[in-house]
C-alpha cells in the first residue's frame, strides 16, 4: 500500500496539587513536561485537586495562600495555551490519591507528583510518572515509559 502506517501515542498527564504549586516558584511545568516527553501534552486536573487548590488559597498560612491564589490564576490564563481540561469525578468519599492513580489508569496517561506515597501506588499500576528533581531544578520522567 502506498501510506504509512505511523502510530502516534495521544499524551495526556494527570497533575496533582504539589506539582501544580511549582508554577508559584516560577517552574513552567507545562513546557518542561512536553520538553521530556517531545510532544504537546493534553493536561488533566481533577476537580478534586482544584478543591485542595482552593482550600489552600482561603487557609491562614500567608505564604501558601499567596501560592495557592497565584496558581489558581495561572490556571485561568494556561488553559488554552497549554491545553489543560478539568475533569470532575464523583469521588463516591475515595482519597484524591485513589482517584488520581484511577484517572491516569483508565486514560493511559502520565502522573505527574512529588508525593512519594502516590509515585508508589502509580509505579505498582505501571503507570508512568513525571516528578520535580530538586538538585536539578526541573521535571523528570520515570525512564522506562518515555
Amino acid at each position: 500500500m502506498g501510506y504509512s502506517s505511523r502510530i502516534t501515542r495521544r499524551c495526556c498527564v494527570v497533575l496533582d496539587t504539589n506539582v501544580l504549586l511549582l508554577l508559584a516558584d516560577g517552574v513552567n511545568i507545562f513546557e518542561q513536561i512536553d520538553e521530556i516527553l517531545f510532544t504537546k501534552c493534553e493536561y488533566i486536573i481533577l476537580s478534586q485537586v482544584l478543591r485542595e487548590l482552593e482550600k489552600i488559597a482561603g487557609s491562614k498560612r500567608n505564604v501558601e495562600r499567596r501560592k495557592a491564589r497565584y496558581v489558581l490564576s495561572l490556571l485561568r490564563e494556561f488553559k488554552d495555551k497549554y491545553n489543560i481540561k478539568i475533569l470532575s469525578i464523583n469521588d463516591k468519599g475515595y482519597p484524591v490519591d485513589d482517584i488520581l492513580v484511577e484517572t491516569a489508569l483508565a486514560l493511559n496517561c502520565y502522573i505527574a507528583s512529588n508525593d512519594k506515597a502516590l509515585r508508589s501506588k502509580a509505579r505498582r499500576k505501571n503507570i508512568p510518572e513525571i516528578y520535580y528533581r530538586e538538585e536539578k531544578g526541573m521535571l523528570e520522567a520515570s525512564k522506562e515509559f518515555i
